[in-house]
């Protein structure tokens, strides 16, 4: 992150880049007489948790929760193994979490947050706008074209990985945020056997030459490097509705949520698939039906 000040006159205009993204506003309001600038419009977040049920109750084995932006992991405080409804306290607010439920059965089943990498900045922003009486930042309808360039943009993509498969795709107008599954079975130098294979958050803007992925950011959800017969135990499948946002006030949604009985192709990996799935990708927000 850089952050520039610029005086001119009683003015100061904040930039902040953020991973390749610009969002130039008047983050600062007007200096007084006195010197001092306007408080933030918005109060530094504070301590929320997250409740919900994930049921049937006994089928679950083990229940936690996880930051994909800091990496940081947190184990439930409380937790009915009979009606399935949990608890975590003491979480940082204005913030995104993904649940990860692991089966009986040994699959997993993991929240995937589908917010743009900058989302929280973007919020801030909006806010000192709004404050200032400035405009909206100018956003457009996320289209179905829009959609078709983008699952374009990975099909014709050439590198390492040889398969590449989107499982969910979200339009935020000019942004959007894909969950792609990416896989190298073919022999390279290190190794001959082994398969190479990872899940990641793929982040893209749309600017006057069309879309572009934001440079250097990517999270990666999944990995695993080793024999096939070994990849081909894994069993994921990954869930916006166990990812929850905590509100700058501590607030969030109740999470209610069935384990389903099998693991859905179009959301992640069954155990003893093939290298080649066909199943359709998942599109979010487009802005027509």
């Amino acid at each position: 992150m850089t952050n520039e000040a610029i005086m001119g006159g009683r003015w100061i205009i904040l930039v902040v880049a953020v991973g390749g993204v610009a969002l130039l506003g008047s983050l600062a309001a007007l200096v007084a007489q006195d010197g001092k600038v306007a408080p933030p419009p918005i109060r530094p977040p504070k301590v929320g948790r997250v409740a919900g049920a994930i049921k049937p109750g006994q089928d679950v084995r083990s229940l936690q929760l996880v930051s994909r932006q800091t990496g940081k992991a947190y184990q439930t405080g409380q937790r009915d193994p009979v009606t399935g409804k949990f608890l975590f306290n003491g979480l940082p607010g204005d913030a995104a979490y993904d649940l990860i439920v692991e089966h009986t059965d040994g699959r997993r089943i993991e929240g995937i947050d589908l917010s743009f990498v900058d989302a929280r900045l973007l919020r801030l922003a909006a806010a000192r706008r709004k404050q200032l009486g400035l405009p909206p930042e100018v956003n457009r309808p996320f289209s179905q074209a829009d959609t078709d360039a983008l699952l374009r943009f990975v099909a014709d993509m050439t590198d390492f990985m040889d398969t590449r498969r989107v499982l969910y795709l979200q339009g935020h107008g000019k942004r959007a945020t894909m969950l792609v599954e990416l896989l190298r079975t073919r022999e390279f130098v290190a190794s001959k056997d082994d398969v190479i294979w990872r899940v990641e958050l793929w982040y893209f803007e749309k600017h006057a030459g069309g879309w572009q992925r934001v440079r250097n950011q990517h999270r990666v959800v999944s990995r695993f490097r080793g024999p096939a017969e070994e990849w081909r135990k894994i069993a994921v499948e990954y869930r916006p509705t166990l990812s929850v946002h905590i509100d700058g006030k501590g607030r969030s949604g109740f999470v209610d949520f069935n384990v389903p009985e099998t693991i859905d192709p179009t959301r992640g990996r069954p155990a003893g698939s093939e290298f080649v799935l066909t199943a359709k990708p998942h599109i979010l927000g487009l802005a027509e039906p």
